[in-house]
């Protein structure tokens, strides 16, 4: 059986096609991990935000702790802050 030899051309045009596949399989990987990324960054503000939350509460307690514990009434929590 004889071998056909592919021409320079054809060798040349195999090799791109092949390239073009590898670009093609790098750009869909890349839009995958785009895609975590964006999920991992919609994680991170909804954390991010539940700490915020979570750190204004402890202040709040804090706080109301503080006020119970100086017996202070609503009306004269009210006349400190006006008078600042």
């Amino acid at each position: 059986m004889a071998r056909e030899r592919r021409s320079r051309k054809e060798l040349i045009m195999a090799k791109m096609e092949a390239l073009d596949e590898k670009i093609t399989g790098y750009a869909n990987k890349i839009a995958e991990l785009t895609n975590q990324k964006e999920e991992l960054q919609n994680e991170l503000e909804i954390i991010l935000d539940a700490e915020k939350k979570a750190e204004a509460e402890a202040q709040e307690k804090e706080m109301l702790k503080l006020i119970k514990a100086q017996k202070i009434t609503v009306e004269e929590l009210k006349q400190l802050l006006e008078n600042r």
